[in-house]
């Protein structure tokens, strides 16, 4: 049995799972407060939202937890030198300047964001533990703090996302323009700043188009809507659609409630 509830409609509800010999999932079954069994419609609703806390906490730790450990020195060390050199590129170039200031702002909150990150993790563990070490249950209210919470990590990296595919023609341009012109670049920091982007470009194909697929693309491969003047509320409900799908597809088939 799970080590918390759900309380719906003044109801504590329960889980109880089982497993094959080989450890496999086999089934649920929800109890409600007296430890009898409801019927399968009277669960549907407790057992949609048990499951959606589940997996929020097993999300938080399997992919908010390691993104916080990313070292993100490149990052940090790309804004030093193009801070540095900012006056020197303008100077020589100054049509560069809206891209210049974009790639140096990029870069700086980059640096920024495995504190940010923690900042969530640490905000939902402590939910996490107001439910398991102490009131032992949660309810609607808990879990629309707790998606809100976890909202704040998918509009970072999804931010994020849109950051870095908008510099790679400015990467690019830039690149170019430092081993034909130098742009006024002393020539250390000058190989370097290329350096680094030359690294960067040869990841960020294939590792952003994985990142971003995971908030644009549905589990079907279909391609999902996402207005960019209110990207938290846009992935919000997306995760829900595909989390009521995925509810309905792969756990009402294995609740044990009598029908």
């Amino acid at each position: 049995m799970w080590n918390f509830a759900f309380l719906y409609e003044e109801v504590y509800f329960y889980v109880v799972d089982y497993s094959r010999i080989t450890g496999k999932l086999s089934g649920y079954l929800i109890l409600d407060s007296n430890g009898d069994v409801p019927s399968f419609e009277d669960v549907k609703v407790p057992a949609y939202y048990l499951m959606l806390y589940n997996t929020l906490m097993h999300n938080t730790i399997n992919g908010i937890g390691p993104q916080m450990k990313k070292g993100m020195s490149t990052y940090e060390k790309m804004y030093q030198l193009l801070e540095k050199n900012r006056d020197r590129i303008i100077k020589s170039n100054p049509q560069l300047k809206e891209q210049l200031d974009q790639m140096i702002e990029h870069n700086k909150e980059a640096a920024k964001r495995p504190e940010k990150i923690k900042e969530i993790y640490y905000n939902i563990g402590e939910m996490q533990r107001k439910v398991t070490r102490g009131s032992g249950y949660f309810d609607t209210n808990y879990l629309v703090r707790l998606q809100d919470e976890f909202g704040n990590y998918g509009t970072l990296m999804y931010t994020f996302g849109i950051g870095e595919r908008a510099l790679k023609g400015p990467y690019k341009e830039l690149s170019q323009l430092l081993s034909t012109k130098g742009l006024g670049v002393p020539s250390k920091d000058k190989s370097i700043i290329k350096a680094l982007i030359k690294a960067w470009l040869s990841t960020v194909e294939t590792n952003l188009k994985k990142s971003m697929a995971t908030f644009e693309l549905d589990e079907r491969g279909k391609k999902l809507s996402i207005d960019h003047q209110n990207i938290k509320q846009s992935l919000a409900n997306n995760r829900e659609e595909i989390a009521k799908r995925d509810f309905n597809k792969k756990i009402l088939p294995l609740l044990r409630n009598p029908q």
